[in-house]
């Protein structure tokens, strides 16, 4: 990942935006929480409902005959028995239980007007015979539009399984009640019990009365449920609430990068314009392009073209200073020269003529410098309009010092150059130039007698040169 990219603005809104990731997964614990509401709803309520069918079968001394024997013969028990197994809403569950389901046509006719959807009850005798069996747990085979539905449900398993957990309940057996809850209601116990199915999410609850005749205990009453109607229920809530998430998180997360793509934009221009705006010699070349936007970024390119204009302006003034100052000074510099003249002419002596001599040196001092100042302004100008070519700096430099010995034959100036040419690019009058006033401050603090040295050393990179003179140090 591109370093600039981590450390902008555009990865740091996106860092700030994954807190919208925070909403599903409140969501999500919300849902498990009602989820665990609805299986405490649900377990009251079968309870409820076994209590009713147990309530509505106590008392009915024909429905379980004394000693649990059953009226008819056994022809006509195992008639019963086979015709139950195919009038049976659970088949699969009828046909594991053998011989030990022995239908009653009474007690299954008054289940299914006492039974409901998606319910099954049990109704078993104090010999563990299964007297009467309504109902089926089994889910209905899915329409045809449900399957997309369900293949969506799938997908989302692994997702959902890292935000809810499944509540953990026991393996059983679906097709038959627990034996040990029927066991605790034949001796008066009531229960209700959680067990699971194949399908780990799915679980069955089951609640257990026992059905009295008079104070005795005569069998016992078993409704079981599915939570599969719950799972639907958290499922497509899920499946809404991350449909809903992933279109805000998209529409945010993109409406967070165009936002931030446009501020750092913006920013990277600023900041380029500022850049162009200064040369590397400090001058200020260009200016800030100044937007209607009125946001901080707005008011950060006013007050920056403000400031560039500011300091072109002191820039400009500080350019025209030294122009400004050697006219300005030439002639009050002129008239001390005059003056001082018009002095040496009444030919004073003594100490009034070393005094005069002093300040001639002074004014003449002065007047270099006013000349410098306008050369060094002339010299600029210069290096803005001149065209760049190629030449021999050893050559130039040699030819200056040649120059130098002429016009000043008092002194003594040594000169120490490469063998060979030294190739560069730039403006040779500039360098003679630059070498002049080198030169020219050599003289000034050299004492007499002594030698100005000019050196030039060169590399393939780069070159060197220097003007060295004996004297105190400045």
């Amino acid at each position: 990942m591109d370093a600039a990219f981590v450390h902008g603005i555009r990865f740091r809104l996106f860092l700030a935006s994954l807190v919208l990731l925070a909403i599903p997964v409140l969501a999500a614990q919300f849902i498990s929480r009602m989820e665990t509401f609805l299986r405490g709803a649900q377990e009251q309520d079968i309870a409820v409902t076994a209590r009713a069918v147990a309530s509505a079968l106590s008392d009915r001394p024909a429905l379980f005959p004394p000693g649990g024997g059953v009226a008819g013969d056994p022809e006509d028990e195992e008639r019963r028995r086979i015709v139950g197994l195919f009038a049976a809403a659970d088949p699969v569950a009828a046909a594991s239980l053998g011989r030990a389901y022995v239908p009653s046509e009474e007690i299954e006719r008054f289940l299914e007007i006492m039974g409901r959807r998606a319910s099954r009850l049990w109704v078993v005798d104090t010999r563990s015979r299964v007297r009467g069996l309504s109902g089926s747990l089994r889910e209905p085979t899915p329409a045809r539009g449900e399957a997309p539905k369900a293949a969506i449900a799938s997908w989302l398993k692994p997702l959902v399984s890292l935000v809810v957990s499944a509540p953990q309940v026991p393996a059983g057996d679906e097709s038959k009640p627990v034996r040990a809850q029927i066991d605790r209601a034949l001796i008066g116990v009531s229960s209700t019990y959680w067990r699971g199915t194949r399908d780990r999410e799915v679980a069955i609850v089951s609640a257990a009365q026992p059905v009295f005749v008079g104070d005795d205990i005569v069998g016992a009453v078993v409704v079981e449920e599915t939570t599969a109607p719950i799972l639907l229920l958290r499922q497509s809530a899920l499946e809404n609430l991350i449909a809903v998430t992933l279109a805000v998180c998209v529409a945010a997360f993109a409406i967070l990068l165009l936002f931030a793509s446009r501020l750092a934009a913006r920013i990277r221009r600023l900041h380029a314009q500022a850049e162009a705006a200064i040369d590397a010699q400090g001058r200020i070349r260009g200016s800030i392009a100044v937007s209607g936007a009125k946001d901080e970024i707005g008011d950060l390119e006013r007050t920056m073209a403000a400031v560039l204009g500011r300091l072109r302006d002191y820039n400009a003034y500080l350019e025209q200073m030294a122009s400004r100052l050697s006219h300005e000074l030439r002639t009050p510099v002129a008239v001390v020269r005059s003056s001082l003249d018009n002095l040496r002419s009444q030919s004073p002596g003594g100490e009034a003529g070393v005094y005069l001599d002093r300040a001639g040196e002074g004014v003449e001092r002065l007047s270099r410098l006013v000349s410098r100042l306008s050369e060094g302004t002339r010299l600029e100008k210069m290096l803005e309009s001149a065209e760049r070519e190629s030449f021999d700096l050893a050559a130039v430099v040699g030819g200056c010092v040649e120059g130098y010995r002429s016009a000043y034959p008092g002194r003594e100036f040594a000169a120490d150059l490469p063998a060979g040419p030294v190739p560069m690019s730039g403006v040779p009058d500039a360098i003679a130039q630059l070498l002049d006033k080198l030169v020219e401050n050599a003289l000034d603090f050299a004492p007499p007698g002594t030698a100005i040295r000019v050196a030039l050393s060169a590399d393939p990179r780069t070159a060197r040169l220097s003007v060295a003179n004996a004297g105190p140090p400045i």
